[in-house]
Parts: structure tokens; sequence; C-alpha cells
């Protein structure tokens, strides 16, 4: 059982008063009305057990990318802790290995199995660097009442099965959008195509490359999906695509499922409570996982305190709450073990583990994804075919770098040619 955050504090050495122990810290999320809400919790109860003032600092997906890298490359060292994941490869230099704090809190007892491991979990010239904190794999959320009116059943194997479902939608129930998506974020149409396409990302040379037959069967796709969105719906926000869903206007909802799960069971704000529930993501190829992780960089001075604040955010102790309250997939065995947790959640929870188990990362360094989805986008809005596409994306890779630790994510998840 993880030790409660006063006695984690003592064993480090850091309670309030303590010669050495920080004052003050920084810590980045992403601003999605989850992570960042928890986090502001957290720190209120932190700084009454620790007296140490955690600010935490919240951006957009793509902006929090940049603001961690333009950090570190820098040198500014404005933040003490970051959020994080694969795509920040190419600065991982800049991290500081948490092994011995690991060892030290015994941290690693009743994770998820494997999520703590390299390809996962994010490490560095064999050290873990990151914490995972919250596991995601996209989901398809699927509105039972509106497949049941035409007829159709929620087993998509492939996307082509769901635009058949879409075609039927459109005759039977003409008034509801089949699709709803946060289409005005461009790196999200990532999630279709990762696991639309199931060949490598990597040649066997190491080099980023996709086989080109199979990327644009899968990028073929993309437009033919964007014509069953909501009318005006290739630029929904995440709370505009999710509302969509909610208010019964869109019969699917591709989407994270812990942006969205506890809105959609809200009464107060979802008409579809105890209407919905959650489809095997379709594809070949592999959920996209989001298994965020907290870096602690080589700058921060109290490495400690650092680590003291992942321990608590991230901990078993707050798992449960942050769960209910903020819809954050636990990491933890034990909150999937709790009864009452399980009889309530049994609409999607079983589907939702196990496409944990199906998720992957792709091995793709930031420049690398971006030009692949930015890339994507044009596809399916029609500004290039999927051929013409898929080329200049081969183009282009072959002129970015495989970073060493994606090199050896990507041969160990079986995405490297052989």
């Amino acid at each position: 059982m993880m030790r409660t955050l006063p006695a984690a504090c003592a064993a480090l050495g850091l309670l309030a008063g303590q010669a050495g122990a920080a004052e003050s810290l920084t810590a980045t999320y992403m601003e999605s009305g989850t992570y960042d809400v928890a986090a502001k919790r957290i720190a209120e109860e932190f700084k009454q057990a620790k007296g140490v003032d955690v600010k935490v600092v919240a951006f957009p997906w793509a902006v929090l990318r940049q603001n961690n890298t333009t950090d570190l490359i820098t040198g500014a060292g404005q933040y003490q802790v970051m959020s994080g994941g694969y795509y920040l490869a190419d600065v991982y230099d800049n991290f500081a290995p948490l092994d011995e704090f690991i060892k030290k809190a015994n941290y690693a007892k009743g994770i998820i199995p494997g999520l703590m491991e390299p390809g996962r979990s994010e490490w560095y010239e064999g050290k873990q660097i990151g914490i995972p904190y919250g596991v995601d794999a996209y989901g398809l959320m699927v509105n039972k009442e509106i497949l049941d009116k035409a007829g159709v059943k929620p087993e998509f194997a492939t996307w082509d099965a769901v635009l058949t479902a879409c075609e039927k939608l459109k005759t039977v129930t003409p008034e509801v959008a089949c699709l709803s998506h946060s289409t005005a974020n461009p790196e999200q149409i990532g999630a279709f195509f990762f696991s639309g396409y199931d060949g490598t990302f990597v040649d066997k040379n190491g080099a980023y490359a996709l086989e080109p037959a199979k990327a644009v069967a899968a990028a073929a796709v993309l437009p033919k999906l964007w014509q069953h969105l909501p009318p005006g719906g290739k630029a929904l926000s995440f709370d505009e695509a999710e509302t969509l869903f909610a208010q019964g206007q869109a019969a699917l909802l591709v989407d994270w499922p812990s942006f969205s799960t506890k809105m959609l069971d809200d009464p107060k704000k979802s008409k579809i409570v105890g209407k919905w529930g959650m489809a095997a993501f379709p594809g070949q190829g592999f959920p996209w996982l989001s298994l965020w992780q907290q870096f602690v960089p080589k700058s921060t001075q109290e490495k400690e305190t650092a680590f003291a604040w992942i321990e608590a955010f991230a901990g078993e102790k707050n798992a449960k709450q942050n769960l209910v309250e903020n819809g954050i997939n636990s990491v933890w065995l034990s909150t999937y073990d709790d009864p009452a947790l399980k009889s309530s959640h049994a609409h999607y929870w079983p589907t939702m583990i196990q496409g944990f188990s199906r998720a992957k990362n792709p091995p793709l360094s930031g420049e690398a994804q971006d030009f692949l989805t930015n890339t994507l986008v044009e596809i399916a809005t029609g500004q290039t075919t999927p051929e013409a596409g898929i080329a200049k994306v081969n183009e282009k890779w072959a002129t970015i770098p495989v970073p060493s630790a994606l090199l050896t994510a990507a041969a160990g998840s079986g995405l490297q040619a052989k």
C-alpha cells in the first residue's frame, strides 16, 4: 500500500521547514478540465502537508509540448515538473533519471503491469525518466438507442464497417449525425490512421517510412468518414464534439474516454445517461495510447520535492478521487477492483480496459507526427489525394531522424520493418 503523503515526505526528509526543501515549484499539465483541475486541488493539499506552493500551469496540448521543449532547449528552467509523453523524445536527454526515487518509495507496487516498462513508460539510456499518471486509449462511444433504432450492432472490425453503419444511419435517422470528433485539433486525426494502418513506421535501416499501399488504404477512409460529421463539423473542439454526442445529436463519438465519460454520465450535462456504451475500437492497427508522464528536468534543483509532488498527484492515494471527480483513468490496479466503481462503470469499463491492452504509441517524434497528422487533415478535407499525401509524408520523413529512444520502442512494439 502506498504511504500517505506526510509519511512519504518524512521519508524523503522534505517536511516543511527542513533545510534544503523547496518553497515552491511549477508543474505543467494539459489544459483539459481533467488533469489540470485535479492538480490544482491536490496542490492545495500538498501545501498544507509540506508548506510548498505548487503552481499548476496548463496549456492546450500543442502549446504544452512546445512550451516544455522550449524551456528545456533554452535552459530557462521555468518548470520543475513537466507533463508529456513519447513525442518529447528529442529532448529526453534533458530529463533526470528517477530510478533512485522509484526504488526508495517502492513506487511501482500496485501499478497496472507493464506501464512502468520501456515502450509504455518513458526511459532514456536504460533509466526511467517518466512516471505515468493517466492511462487512456482512444475510444468509440456509441449511442445504443440510436443504433438500435437503425438496426446497427455496435461491432465494427474496421472503419469501413463504421462507414457502412453511417450510411444506414443516414437513411433511418437523418436528423442525427453519424460521427462526432474533435476535428479542430489536427493532431487527433492520428487516432483514425493509427488504428486503420497495420504497417510499420520505421524501415529496416532505422529511418521513418510508411508502407505506401497500406498507408494509402488507411488514409483513403478519412474523407469518407468526414462526410458523416455534423453540419459545420470540420472544426469541432473537444467540448463541442462531446456535447453533440451528449445531447443525442450524434450516434458515435471518437474521443479519449477520460475527456468525456464523466460528463456523459452526468444528468445535468447529458441527455444520454443510461443510453450509451463503448465499442471496441475499429481497425487492424492499434488504438492510440495516451500514457501521460511526469518528468523532472535535470535543471530542477530540488528533485526530491519534485518527486514528492509527482507521488502526491499521480500516486495511488488520489487515484480514485482523480477518476471519480475528474475522469482521469487510473494507472493503479486497486482503482479497478473497487466493487462500487466496477458496478457503476460496467457500461464501458470492460471495453475500455481491453483497449488499454491493445493500445500503443506510434514511434514518432513531434516533428514526424505533426507532419503526418497535418497531411492527414489535408486528405480528409479533400485538399490532396491519399496517394499524394502519403508520398509527401514519406518524402518529408526521409529528412527527419528517428530519436534513439523511439527507435528502440519501434523495434520492441513491432512497428519497425525487419
